[in-house]
Formats: C-alpha cells, structure tokens, sequence
C-alpha cells in the first residue's frame, strides 16, 4: 500500500489539475452551480482531489489548520447552505506541492479556448443566447447574456481571461497586448453595458502603469506598500459608505447612480451585521464579496478570510512577486462591487493564498 501510494504521489499535481481545472472550466462554458452537467463533473473532479490529497504528506499543523477551516464552512453550510468558500478551501487545501504557475497557464488556455467557443456558439444561435432586461440608472436595457447566466458574467469571463494573463506573463507581456485587451474589454462594455469590469480593469491598467513608473523611478518599496492598503481601504469603505448614505440621502442618492443601487442594497442588510457568529440561517447576495462574506459567513469566517488575504498580499511583496500582488489588490477592488471573486473557479488568484497554509509547499509563480 505504502509503495502504491508513493508511485501515485509522483502524479499529485496532475490528480489537482483535473479537479481545478474542471472548476474552471464550467465557468468558463457558461454552467453554473445549480446544473446537474456542473454537479456531476464537480464529483468526478472532487474524486481526483482526494486522490491528490490522500497522496500528499501534510504536517501536524497543516492538517491542524485544514481541520478548523473544515469546520468552520462545514458548520455555515448546515447553517444556511452557502457553499462558495467550501469550494475555494478545497482548491487552497489541495494546491501544496503544486506549480501555481502551471495552474495560471492551464487555467489561462481552458478559459480561451471555453470562452471563445461559449461566446461564438451563442452568437451563432447553435447554443441559447438569452435575453434579460438590467436597470441601468433608471433606463432599462434589453442585453444578450451569449451564453452565460447574465451579462455581467459574460464579461467577467473576459475580464479573468486577460486578467489571468497578466498574471502569467507578467514583464513579458507587451504594452500592445495591454491594448489589445483593453480594446476589446471596450468593446465588450459597448455590447453588455458591464461598467463596473470595464472600470476595474482600467484601474488595474493604472496600477500597473504605476508599479512600472516606481521601478523606474525607484520608489518601489513605497508603491507597494500602498498596493498592499488596498484591500483594508476597499473594505473600510463598504461598510463606511453604507452608514453614511443611512443618514444622507443626497449622498446615498449621488453615489448610487454611480454604482447602480449598491449601496442602497446594501443598507438593507445593515441589520444583519451584528451578532452574526456564523452567517444568517437564510442566505442573501450582495454585490459586494465583504458584506457578502460577513452576512452570509459571519465575523469568524469573514475576519479569518480578510486577515489571511492581507497575509497573502504581504507575502507576494516580500517575496518579489509584485504583480502577484498588484492581482490580489485588484481583485479586493473588484469585489467592492461583485461577489464572485470569492470563488477560486473564478478567481484563481485565490490559489496564492495556499503558501500561508503551506509555505513553499505550494510554489509560487516565479
């Protein structure tokens, strides 16, 4: 047995591709939770990550901390049944003595190659190019979701495309794929009205422009650090914009046309905030990964995900891997206004969080 299992062990990272990368896959092709296609692969990719798990030698600590995560979500999901966190916990347990470059650059052709097909068969009529009807301040459009569940997430496919590219090549790549990307992201607003990616990656084109200026200019060290306040600003100010607009219309009535009703929706649920030890019995979105967290997953969990977010940004620093940094904080500013990059089939970025868990166990993207 002892020798099966070392034979096997010299395939873990395979055993996790084919549980992360189906992951992304699904998403990638427009499924989402609810279908029985995404149930059933989701079984057979869990199957691999077992196997990669029972192979893989964890110490007394890790399975310590592995242990009380477990508990943590396990005891939310008989709660209220949320299950976006259970997900993402399983990619971070499975990924020690992974390449999370070679995840980067898998996941990176999957979603090309899936996201392409999904938008060209939906255009094309040979799929379902659904229609639904989003408020956009105060005028209705009609949009085509081309093959997603809305447009919003067509475009957050893109948006993690070139994300997850940048991510790869890093100093590699060229200031015309930066363009390119930026032209068609353009392109794609044009088409789906999604504002809120299109601004966030703008800003991510800005922060990037800036980290390269710093390195010029030798500063780096302070532009970095300030990447690394993002994720705390980010945060502060979902629950500060709230309580302001509580007790100022005029304010709460400016911002909101800016954000489409966020903050008003998040104002509702201000009263779920407190006393909240393991999220609400009931299950309620938000667009909006912070309050998203602390109603549907409570304070315990929510502190523990933010703290350990902060340690990884801070990690990437130390360790030299700036844009793996700049990535976490874009993402903290994209999930001001989203929920979904709380899921590592969406956001593989998350995977840097797994050298808290493991230390260099988990490699990181050189």
């Amino acid at each position: 047995m002892l020798v099966l299992r070392k034979k096997i062990a010299q395939y873990q990272e395979i055993f996790y591709l084919l549980y992360i990368l189906p992951m992304v896959g699904l998403i990638s092709a427009g499924f989402n939770s609810e279908d029985r296609f995404y149930r059933i692969v989701f079984f057979v990719a869990t199957f691999f990550l077992l196997i990669k798990m029972a192979v893989t030698d964890f110490t007394r600590r890790e399975i310590l901390w592995i242990a009380v995560i477990t508990l943590l979500l396990g005891l939310n999901f008989l709660k209220n049944g949320e299950k976006t966190l259970i997900m993402t916990a399983m990619g971070l347990f499975g990924a020690k003595n992974v390449s999370l470059e070679k995840v980067f650059r898998s996941s990176f052709w999957l979603k090309l190659v899936l996201t392409a097909g999904t938008l060209s068969l939906a255009a094309a009529g040979i799929i379902e190019n659904k229609m639904t009807v989003l408020p956009k301040n105060g005028v209705d459009y009609t949009l085509y979701c081309y093959g997603y569940l809305q447009p919003n997430a067509t475009y957050a496919n893109l948006f993690v495309l070139f994300f997850t590219a940048v991510l790869v090549w890093k100093d590699k790549l060229k200031w015309y794929a930066y363009i390119g990307f930026t032209l068609i992201l353009w392109a794609a607003y044009k088409v789906l009205m999604c504002r809120t990616g299109f601004l966030v990656w703008l800003v991510f084109m800005l922060i990037i422009l800036a980290y390269k200026l710093s390195c010029r200019m030798k500063f780096n060290k302070i532009y970095m650090f300030l990447v690394f306040l993002i994720p705390s600003i980010v945060a502060f100010l979902s629950f500060l914009l709230p309580l302001i607009g509580m007790y100022n219309a005029a304010f709460l009535e400016t911002i909101d046309f800016y954000l489409t009703g966020r903050i008003w929706h998040l104002i509702q649920g201000w009263n779920h905030l407190d006393s909240l030890f393991l999220g609400r019995s009931l299950r309620e979105p938000f667009d909006n990964s912070y309050y998203q967290l602390v109603v549907n997953y409570g304070w315990i969990i929510s502190a523990f995900c933010f703290v350990a977010y902060l340690r990884a940004v801070c990690l990437c620093i130390k360790g030299k891997r700036d844009y793996e940094a700049l990535a976490l904080s874009v993402m903290s500013i994209y999930g001001f206004m989203e929920f979904w990059p709380l899921s590592v089939g969406w956001n593989v970025s998350l995977l840097l969080l797994a050298p808290i868990l493991f230390g260099t166990k988990s490699r990181a993207v050189s």
